[in-house]
């Protein structure tokens, strides 16, 4: 199989830091680039990193693949508006630029009960950027949609703790179409965008925390 090269962009956060390493290990992808708003400390012959303002970006670079971990809470930016720029303005302003330049995968974070018409603001700004990301007609496009994800945060999350917890609990019973909602590791999560980067062929591919917890 021929080399690729690979953008992730949300390489700092939780899933981004095990998908850079798979990446950076992946004999197929010859160069990962980068967006990050201040460097990160590592040093690779295969990482290229570009720091960025993703409110004044208008440009795009050579990448085949094109990895979206962009994610954030409404506590964290300040406001629904500060949240919506992070999860549904910028990953979608990036997956135009990058398919106007040549990309031909775009994989992307989202979440369980994604849904343009839900009454819940967090679902409705997935199903939202789902819609969006759509339209624009990639030739792959995957979309995930874990339930919680599990890991060491650099940030205290107290609610997501809370609800991991639960979910944890209540997961032997999370069968039959309940298996969407058991929560699932980062690492898999990063593992699971790699396997589809490689094997998922033209179209719209949908993977739920019961697909993406084979990867644990």
């Amino acid at each position: 199989m021929q080399q690729k090269t690979a953008l992730i962009v949300g390489a700092s956060g939780l899933t981004g830091q095990h998908l850079l390493e798979l990446l950076l290990d992946d004999p197929l992808y010859a160069q990962i680039t980068i967006y990050v708003r201040k460097p990160v400390h590592i040093s690779h012959p295969k990482l290229v990193q570009q720091i960025v303002d993703f409110e004044r970006l208008d440009g795009a670079i050579d990448a085949t693949d094109v990895f979206c971990c962009l994610g954030t809470t409404i506590k964290k930016a300040g406001s629904q508006d500060a949240f919506k720029q992070v999860d549904l303005i910028y990953p979608q302003k990036i997956a135009a630029l990058q398919l106007a330049a040549g990309s031909q995968k775009f994989l992307v974070i989202s979440a369980v009960g994604a849904d343009e018409r839900s009454s819940i603001f967090y679902s409705r700004t997935k199903g939202q950027l789902e819609k969006a990301l759509a339209l624009l007609r990639y030739p792959c496009l995957c979309i995930f949609r874990p339930s919680f994800i599990m890991g060491d945060r650099a940030e205290r999350r107290v609610g997501e703790k809370i609800g991991i917890f639960v979910a944890k609990l209540m997961s032997p019973i999370l069968i039959g179409p309940l298996k969407k909602y058991k929560p699932v590791s980062a690492k898999a999560l990063a593992k699971s965008m790699q396997h589809a980067a490689h094997h998922s062929g033209n179209g719209t591919h949908l993977f739920a925390s019961d697909d993406i917890k084979t990867y644990e």
